[in-house]
């Protein structure tokens, strides 16, 4: 059995000379296969076909069958088919985003005459067909990074495994541990280090338009033994892991490349270690309906000594209030919840603890002070009506916060359409000032490049129009865009057209593909009413209505 990865035809005999193409006679073949595909019964296909090399024709086969209507047995070998197929032709996909993104980094340089200083400086782009497969695919930047980073290394160093991707004797997950454990070589490291200095030694030899030399060829030489040194490791990683890949699932191989990557790179491990203890952090991301995900990044055994105290603190009454037999509803994790907020904030404090004066009978907690900044948006009208009620849709209680002297909010005019975009941030002059700054921010919310996530307070403020081409600054001409992608947008042939006030867009690819922007609406449409704007229901004594401004930031 052989299999033509370039042309994807599976070539095999069942019976002895059998062409496999798909694109050949099926009727011409039948007895040379040794079943026919349009009068067998399912069973009969999938046993002839279960053992040959996924493609086209295997593919086409399994096309013939309803798996609605297979039996359990022949269900589960129909997936187990399907399952080497999918691996097959996402092997296929490999070798196209190589095509597109080609086979190395790439780096586009540019010359910008800055009109200021009457100078010229340089200005380099890495990756430049990256947008372009990211909006087509809608993939974010970073996954569509890493899908380039693996395509090329399966390309290269890592063949072995495409091969084996393309033999569906590994699934896409199996790849993905793979590509990710090489990764963290110290060769790979030194790899990336190579290719930078050779970029920054064609930048010196552009810029000063003669060779650099003895230095030149230096670099060359770094790169290239740095390469050797990475197709080694790579070499021998592979052939300690793809035989545990092809028996077992994801986590039996990604337990067998984290031990393999630690015996192949001893002196990296540790120092990866060391690093990564660095890294260390807790933060908190949002979901949906008024909860938040707390995470933490620790060392294992700190981490694990937090959870076991948590566990503890489940099950112990002077933590968290014992629930009476029959009455307690709460499941196991939000017990947990309550444990971690518990032992954070404080524990209970029991009536006659020195220092402590409860109420006889009662408990109390020992008080911790926490400063917090929250900055929300919220409609002018919303804000009127919920100052005297006792909740909101923020889950906040807003008359307790704005009565609370110790409290602090700070309130800025915004007009939103009935669409629940901005309009206006209190004042209508249309320059770039800090306050139309803010408000172009506030509309964007991201940066406008089709995918990106990048916060609009990070980003420069592009004009559509460039200003020395007669473009204006007014909402309509103005938008955010983060650094990358307004370099694209003035050197690397990427255009916007249609934009318009409301922060709606058009991008224009350097291929011609067609991108629409809409920015989302601030605030839910139905709780908007623009017809009854009055600023002054909010209690002005609790509130700062400063519209001080931040200063402008540098032009691009």
């Amino acid at each position: 059995m052989e299999f033509d990865g370039a042309s994807g035809n599976a070539s095999g005999n069942a019976s002895g000379n059998a062409s496999g193409n798909a694109s050949g006679n099926a009727a011409g073949n039948v007895a040379g296969l040794g079943f026919d595909p349009f009068t067998d019964s399912p069973s009969v296909l999938l046993d002839h076909v279960c053992d040959l090399a996924p493609g086209l024709f295997v593919a086409s086969v399994l096309e013939m069958v309803d798996p609605a209507a297979l039996s359990p047995r022949d269900a589960v070998r129909y997936l187990q088919i399907h399952e080497r197929v999918a691996s097959w032709w996402a092997s296929r996909a490999n070798l196209a985003l190589v095509a597109a993104a080609g086979l190395t980094p790439t780096v586009e340089e540019f010359i910008l005459l800055d009109r200021l200083t009457d100078s010229e400086r340089e200005i380099r782009i890495r990756e430049l067909p990256r947008e372009e497969i990211a909006s087509a695919l809608r993939w974010g930047p970073v996954t569509t990074q890493a899908r380039i980073d693996q395509a090329r290394l399966l390309a290269g160093p890592l063949a072995p495994t495409q091969k084996a991707l393309a033999l569906g004797e590994i699934t896409p997950g199996h790849v993905r541990v793979v590509s990710e454990s090489v990764e963290r070589l110290s060769s790979w490291e030194a790899l990336e280090n190579a290719i930078i200095a050779g970029e920054r030694a064609e930048g010196l030899e552009g810029i000063e338009g003669e060779s650099t030399g003895e230095n030149a060829q230096d670099v060359a030489l770094a790169l290239i033994a740095a390469q050797s040194a990475f197709n080694t490791d790579c070499g021998v990683f592979q052939g300690k892991v793809l035989p545990t890949a092809r028996r077992q699932g994801y986590s039996a191989t990604k337990s067998k490349a984290n031990r393999e990557i630690s015996v192949i790179d001893a002196a990296g491990q540790a120092r990866r270690r060391e690093a990564a203890r660095r890294h260390r952090d807790v933060y908190v991301t949002p979901d949906t309906d008024g909860i938040s995900t707390l995470i933490a990044r620790l060392d294992s055994i700190t981490a694990n000594a937090i959870m076991a105290a948590i566990n503890a603190a489940v099950t112990n009454p002077a933590i968290t209030s014992p629930c009476e037999a029959g009455s307690c509803d709460e499941k196991i994790g939000e017990r947990r919840g309550h444990a971690l907020a518990a032992l954070i904030f404080g524990t209970p404090i029991l009536p006659g603890t020195p220092g402590t004066n409860p109420p006889s009978g009662a408990t109390d907690l020992m008080p911790i002070v926490v400063n917090m900044t929250l900055d929300l948006t919220v409609p002018i009208t919303e804000l009127q009506a919920q100052a005297s009620a006792s909740t909101n849709s923020l889950g906040c209680d807003f008359a307790q916060l704005l009565s609370d002297p110790a409290v602090r909010v700070f309130a800025r005019p915004v007009a939103i359409s009935d669409t629940g975009h901005v309009l206006d941030v209190g004042r209508r002059r249309y320059q770039i000032t800090g306050v139309l700054r803010r408000l172009i921010t506030t509309r964007d919310g991201v940066c406008r490049f089709p995918g990106c996530h990048r916060n609009a307070t990070k980003c420069q403020i592009d004009h559509v129009q460039p200003w020395d081409e007669g473009g204006g600054s007014d909402v309509g001409n103005l938008g955010a865009l983060c650094v990358r992608h307004h370099q694209l947008k003035t050197h690397g042939r990427w255009e916007i057209t249609d934009s318009k006030p409301d922060g709606t867009c058009t991008w224009i690819s350097p291929d011609g593909l067609i991108y629409r922007h809409h920015p989302p609406p601030l605030v839910a449409t139905d709780t908007v009413n623009t017809n009854a704007v009055n600023t002054n229901a909010v209690n002005t004594n609790a509130v700062n209505t400063s519209t001080t401004d931040p200063p402008d930031e540098p032009k691009f």
